[in-house]
């Protein structure tokens, strides 16, 4: 089956190679070029929809309710299970294949709530038919259409790859372990008293130990992903043992994105032969003590990626990474030294502290207000060409950063700048900012960028006000293009709000349109990357495309 793995990865140019500092990694093997995926990755068993997400969503296909199809016709209805009334699909189709796959041994549970207990009954349920033969070569487990085909990823192979990730058991608090085991006696209870048994013409087989049940979860634990939507939105969670290849970075050059139960890892940047692919496990604008202690309390990792990297330290072998993941969840001692850092580890010092707000500590609407009032809104034509290097101002406020920002920045993402030139503007402008004086509080924290957002958002939804809506939101873009990978997903959604809030101001005139269009541009551009241009998430690009039109009917 191993042979069967590496063959599988190099159908996509890709090969899984071992590392003594990571156990093991993903590198290319050719050239892959921004915005192409990288692979897909089928779900081990169904992923679990969350509870607050299963009325809006057929659990078979994941097809939201009220969705129109690519062909038009009317809004998309659900009809929920007649016998357990939580589980909701699209026709008797999706309803028969969750029927046949899992729902039958799920549908008079009542412990299902448990997220924990109901993904381990997946796995069990999906490994038991298959290891049964209740699955047959070549028949899907998920979607009756528009499911990742055995011609793709066949099971066996995704059984096998999820056999070989790695749980932590060795590290595990052993509270949770008991917590697992307590979990796995339920699960194998329920499983024996079924009213439809692991059955086949070829063998018959009982649930798994408890003691490989208790090894599923700590695997799924440390290997499971959030399954989100076009934009981003959160709604279940699912096991891909494929897509679980790829180790982390907090600068990652792939992201994950999902069509229906479909992982697509697509690529950020160029990447390499011989490169590392690697995606990101927790969202690159936390700092950078948390991220570790994230990774550290999911993950069982000391994270050395480029912006964690530390110069006194020597590279840390598999089993010195569990040892220093421990120290870290132990400890609440700092775990950076100081030093005279380069490149993205000027980043997390840049955006380290917890300051904003004035003497007084209140933080209101009115304080923000008189914080990014004074925000001149770019010309349109400025960041359309890649002109000379701008040079810092000589003090660093809310307005001069997001002048700064988007004038050296935005223009080397619309002109498609390598992304060698991209990183030496990039540190250029985390060593400037490092070095020049800034206001107080310094405006450049994740914990301003957090205020900034909810400020944000505050004003969009008021409406009131769409000029100072318009001057936050592309203060937020700065501190997201200091960052975010610039074509990361999120840094694309923002802008696509970004110029709704640009079209909206009426007092901008035409400015604003003009502006509204160059960020459109923009959003389109990242949004190519990060969503493709085919397939179902490309709907977000028309969309984009769909308002870009509108505006330029404004602009004649």
């Amino acid at each position: 089956m191993e042979a069967r793995l590496e063959e599988h990865l190099d159908r996509f140019g890709l090969a899984l190679v071992n590392d003594k500092h990571k156990y093991r990694k993903v590198v290319a093997k050719k050239i892959i070029k921004k915005g192409t995926t990288v692979i897909t990755s089928r779900p081990l068993c169904n992923p679990i929809i969350f509870p607050t997400h299963r009325s809006q969503h057929c659990e078979t296909c994941f097809r939201a309710k009220g969705s129109i199809g690519p062909h038009g016709g009317e809004p998309h209805d659900l009809e929920r299970c007649s016998v357990c009334k939580k589980r909701y699909y699209c026709n008797r189709a999706c309803f028969t294949t969750a029927w046949r796959g899992w729902h039958r041994w799920i549908c008079p549970d009542k412990d299902m709530e448990n997220l924990d207990y109901e993904m381990l009954k997946m796995v069990a349920i999906a490994i038991e038919r298959l290891r049964n033969g209740s699955i047959a070569s070549g028949t899907s487990t998920t979607t009756p259409t528009g499911a990742h085909s055995e011609e793709d990823e066949p099971l066996e192979l995704t059984e096998y790859v999820f056999s070989t990730l790695m749980g932590h058991e060795a590290v595990s608090d052993p509270t949770q372990l008991s917590k697992y085991r307590e979990i796995a006696t339920s699960v194998r209870d329920q499983l024996i008293k079924s009213k439809h048994p692991f059955k086949s013409p070829h063998s018959q087989g009982a649930p798994p130990s408890i003691q490989e049940l208790v090894q599923y979860l700590c695997r799924f634990h440390c290997n499971n992903f959030s399954i989100h939507d076009a934009q981003l939105f959160t709604m279940a969670e699912g096991t891909f043992p494929v897509g679980a290849l790829f180790n982390h970075s907090c600068r990652p050059n792939a992201i994950v994105m999902y069509e229906a139960q479909t992982q697509i890892v697509r690529a950020l940047e160029d990447i390499s032969p011989g490169q590392e692919v690697c995606t990101s496990y927790v969202d690159n604008g936390v700092q950078r003590k948390e991220r570790r202690q994230l990774l550290a309390e999911k993950y069982y990792f000391h994270c050395m990626c480029p912006r964690c990297e530390e110069e006194e330290e020597e590279p840390m072998d598999a089993a010195k990474q569990d040892s220093q993941a421990s120290l870290l969840l132990s400890s609440s001692s700092p775990a950076t030294k100081s030093s005279k850092w380069t490149g993205f580890r000027i980043l997390d010092e840049l955006i380290e502290g917890d300051q904003d707000g004035p003497k007084d500590g209140k933080i209101d609407g009115e304080w923000l207000t008189r914080q990014f009032e004074p925000i001149v809104l770019p010309n349109a034509r400025s960041l359309q060409t890649l002109g000379p290097e701008i040079q810092s101002p000589g003090l660093i406020t809310r307005a001069s950063f997001t002048s700064y920002l988007i004038h050296s920045i935005v223009p080397l993402i619309q002109t498609e700048a390598p992304e060698a030139l991209y990183q030496e503007r990039l540190f250029k402008i985390y060593r400037e900012l490092r070095t020049t004086p800034h206001a107080s509080p310094k405006p450049f924290t994740t914990t301003v960028m957090t205020h900034a957002t909810s400020f944000f958002n505050t004003c969009l939804e008021d409406g009131a006000s769409w000029g100072l809506a318009s001057k936050i939101g592309m203060f937020v873009l700065a501190q997201y293009l200091m960052i975010y990978p610039r074509h990361h997903p999120l840094v694309g959604l923002h802008c696509f709000t970004l110029a709704k809030s640009l079209w909206n101001d009426v007092d901008g005139g035409i400015s604003s349109v003009r502006l509204a269009h160059e960020v459109l541009l923009l959003a389109r551009r990242i949004l190519r990357v990060s969503h493709g241009v085919t397939g179902q998430n490309a709907g977000l690009v028309l969309e984009v495309e769909q308002f870009m039109k509108t505006v330029e009917t404004e602009l004649g």
